[in-house]
């Protein structure tokens, strides 16, 4: 087959310009065939390859986005194996998503082996193969997060997006360019129901728009009983509820280039939103000048709501002595109101805790550890830790961590997979990665999310804010939400 395809190059190259196009077919053909030479091996060296992103040893559910990566070591010359698929030439390898989703169904339950040769004027060189772990468990086809330059105080361009994980199709859900530029942030849906979302517009257009079955509600979430507009949410898993921190937020940065910034809050209280109702229940709410409650979330049966809570604190001179602790309480979801006094789950001592999030399952409860306060995107010492609701015992994390950031996190709806936000490549971009939690709440080695051009990371000034996995695409179009924010009016919503 390779002896033929360079034959069908030469040929053509002799006719000329008239068969271009056959040029072009065998040219696309060398780049991944499925029976080529393997060069001559001078050297063998023990160390895996250096590629970007790491792909070595991960694991990856069987409906991915092809993995493609560049490889990170200079050479004239590139020999890559996939499988059966050999890509050569050059130092970036797109795999063909024919050819991965054949690989990835034919693997699953197994792995995929990659093997790199490189060629430099001591001549070809083998680095050790890696495999590249398929579960079969697949993943929620849709990851939404918003885009936004971290800029503090300025923004310019901020959209909340939605990307396919079984391509690389990305489409906006809303851009702030079409709406005066105004913020738009915290989006948050219904146990991953695309139909089901919600999200804030601040500045231009200011308020709380709530969208269920592609009808657009826009409502003005301030009231008499609060003291700001609905913060941070989580929805009830019947829809019917929505629970939010109410926050007076301020932030200030630091004058060492190894601490860049904080936020942190004035006060805050966590209330309890009764969507068709269009009412903040206080019988629900947890408001309070002693403490500090914030990030909400109610269990997958809705009948526990966690939260975070801190004594309150003169700010900003105590910013770093503010420490969380998780604690949870009954709900009842058909009276709407909740039952003191509060179940203290993880305590806090020497450090804060903050960012509940319990899988669908209801066995295990995720959440960020930071040195203090609850706002830890920018502290280099916050990691991920995990706690078995039926034991109490903490799950060990450390596959997950690294020496940088890591912060917010979303489950999968089958409780087997979690995206999170980390700092981890650059200490300064938020990126997302994906890992596999099996059946007893072990992490396996993360992945940074796939993209088409592996290089795409190094030119987008963009941080990956609040990444969400969702069942399947929000069908709302970006158009209809700008059509709501300019025309329609902010209901008033009700403080009971």
């Amino acid at each position: 087959m390779n002896k033929w395809i360079r034959e069908m190059v030469r040929r053509c190259a002799a006719a000329g310009s008239r068969n271009l196009w056959g040029i072009s077919l065998a040219v696309t053909l060398l780049a991944g065939c499925s029976d080529p030479r393997m060069p001559e091996v001078a050297h063998e060296r023990a160390e895996r390859p250096a590629i970007f992103p790491d792909y070595t040893g991960v694991t990856v559910p069987m409906n991915i986005a092809p993995l493609n990566f560049r490889i990170d070591i200079p050479a004239e010359d590139y020999y890559v194996k996939v499988g059966d698929r050999v890509y050569t030439g050059k130092a970036t390898v797109r795999i063909d998503p024919d050819d991965w989703t054949r690989l990835a169904r034919t693997h699953r339950g197994n792995s995929i082996s990659v093997e790199i040769l490189t060629r430099d004027a001591d001549g070809w060189t083998r680095w050790s193969s890696f495999p590249i772990y398929v579960s079969e468990r697949p993943i929620d086809s849709r990851l939404v997060y918003r885009l936004i330059e971290p800029g503090y105080e300025k923004w310019h361009i901020v959209g909340i997006y939605q990307r396919d994980l079984e391509s690389f199709e990305e489409k906006p859900i809303i851009r702030n360019d079409m709406t005066g530029y105004n913020c738009v942030n915290c989006h948050s849906f219904c146990m991953g129901d695309p139909d089901r979302m919600m999200f804030h517009m601040r500045a231009t257009y200011g308020a709380t728009y709530v969208i269920k079955d592609k009808r657009i509600q826009k409502l003005n979430t301030k009231t008499e009983g609060t003291i700001s507009n609905l913060t941070y949410p989580y929805w009830h898993p019947s829809g019917r509820y929505i629970t939010t921190s109410v926050n007076e937020i301020r932030q200030f940065f630091h004058s060492v280039k190894e601490r860049k910034m904080e936020v942190f809050d004035l006060e805050s209280d966590v209330v309890v939103y009764d969507v068709e109702r269009k009412e903040i229940l206080s019988k629900a709410s947890l408001i309070s000048k002693e403490d500090f409650e914030t990030f909400p979330a109610f269990s997958p049966d809705g009948e526990w709501l966690y939260y975070c809570v801190a004594p309150a604190r003169k700010m900003p001179d105590n910013y770093a002595r503010v420490r969380y602790s998780i604690c949870r309480v009954p709900f009842d979801a058909e009276r709407g109101e909740i039952r003191l006094p509060a179940d203290t789950l993880v305590r806090a001592d020497s450090l804060s805790f903050t960012f509940p999030r319990i899988s669908p399952d209801g066995r295990f409860l995720m959440f960020t550890e930071t040195a203090y306060g609850q706002f830890p995107i920018w502290h280099t010492d916050a990691e991920i830790r995990m706690l078995d609701l039926r034991t109490r015992e903490w799950v060990d994390m450390s596959a997950l961590n690294s020496p940088d950031t890591e912060s917010y996190h979303s489950w999968s709806s089958g409780s087997d997979w979690v995206v999170f936000s980390t700092r981890r490549d650059n200490g300064l971009y938020t990126l997302p990665y994906i890992c596999a939690i099996d059946e007893n709440g072990r992490p396996a080695k993360p992945f940074l999310l796939p993209q088409e051009d592996p290089d795409a990371y190094d030119y987008l000034l963009y941080s990956y804010n609040i990444p969400e996995l969702v069942k399947g695409e929000v069908e709302v179009s970006p158009y209809a939400i700008q059509e709501a924010a300019r025309k329609d009016q902010a209901e008033q919503v009700r403080f009971k």
